[in-house]
């Protein structure tokens, strides 16, 4: 109870830094939103509820997590709107999808309100990506969406953690590999798929295992559409997997885990619902490798489980 909420921010500040998921602390945050958070400032909120998306954790007490949550947004949305689209990414990179504070964002009066003010970039950035998420996890929601006018990708470029820690990363190791195993031009590097989402290595990769040259545009799936087909010479059809080989290094999970941040796994989740295929290259199976050999060797596997994978789903 002696406990400030400044205290408490700090704390939670520092388990999302260092990317602790200790689930006590996290739990004892969870209380202290349930008891406080409408004395508290939307700002406040923001810096207690991220650890959480962080971590990629809900709280023991989650029903009476969000359901305080959306309480307090519904009062409060328009005080902060930075902060609002920052809690409600939090929430939905749980996968807890608010319904009444998404009928307050999505209406005029929010994005009038945001749409000359400084932070007017980045609120819809995340706009069009909650919009995304809508689109992708939330076919009950019937309210108000994201006027096309304002979507706007949510990233453009690397993140800034993967940009800082670019050198520490096995992304130019997993490259050179991939470079010699399938030629430069079957595959893109570092591509930004609608809507805004940061890739390591994209592929299309047919069911025999075979690896086509990319095209330089793509098509936004259609969510729940998991195989395209291209025409063949032939007159025929073939599948074409769209893969997305990703590098994931020990900033994108949890300390001492093997749990995704949230936004990481967020972003693996809507890849997945607009078609494609997740290779996960985890950086303690890259760590064991040693020189460019084995790493090719370990990316055909990888491709070779594709294959099997693919094969048994159409059998």
């Amino acid at each position: 109870e002696s406990i400030t909420p400044y205290t408490m921010a700090l704390v939670a500040k520092y388990i999302a830094r260092h990317r602790l998921r200790e689930t006590q602390l996290l739990d004892t945050i969870a209380e202290f939103l349930v008891k406080k958070a409408e004395y508290l400032d939307s700002k406040v909120i923001q810096k207690l509820v991220f650890p959480f998306s962080r971590m990629n954790y809900r709280p023991s007490n989650e029903d009476a997590f969000f359901e305080k949550l959306e309480s307090v947004l519904e009062l409060k949305a328009m005080n902060s709107p930075l902060a609002t689209v920052n809690i409600i990414m939090s929430m939905f990179q749980l996968g807890h999808f608010p319904r009444a504070i998404l009928n307050q964002v999505f209406s005029p009066a929010f994005i009038n309100n945001v749409i000359n003010s400084p932070y007017a970039l980045i609120v819809r950035r995340y706009l069009s990506l909650l919009d995304s998420a809508v689109e992708l996890e939330y076919e009950d929601y019937s309210g108000p969406r994201l006027e096309e006018r304002y979507k706007v990708m949510m990233f453009d470029h690397a993140l800034t953690a993967d940009e800082v820690n670019r050198k520490y990363s096995y992304k130019g190791l997993v490259a050179e590999a991939l470079r010699q195993l399938v030629g430069e031009q079957c595959y893109k590097q570092d591509e930004v798929l609608p809507p805004g989402y940061y890739t390591d290595f994209l592929l299309w990769i047919n069911n025999s295992g075979s690896v086509f040259p990319i095209e330089n545009t793509f098509q936004i799936f259609i969510p729940g559409k998991e195989k395209d087909c291209e025409e063949e010479e032939g007159g025929g059809t073939e599948t074409i997997h769209r893969v997305v080989m990703s590098v994931n290094d020990k900033w994108h999970y949890c300390h001492n885990a093997d749990i995704l941040v949230g936004s990481r796994a967020m972003r693996d989740r809507h890849l997945r619902l607009l078609g494609y295929t997740i290779v996960q290259l985890p950086y303690h199976e890259l760590e064991k490798l040693n020189g460019i050999e084995e790493v090719k060797h370990y990316l055909r596997e990888k491709l070779l489980e594709l294959q099997l994978i693919w094969s048994s789903a159409d059998g």
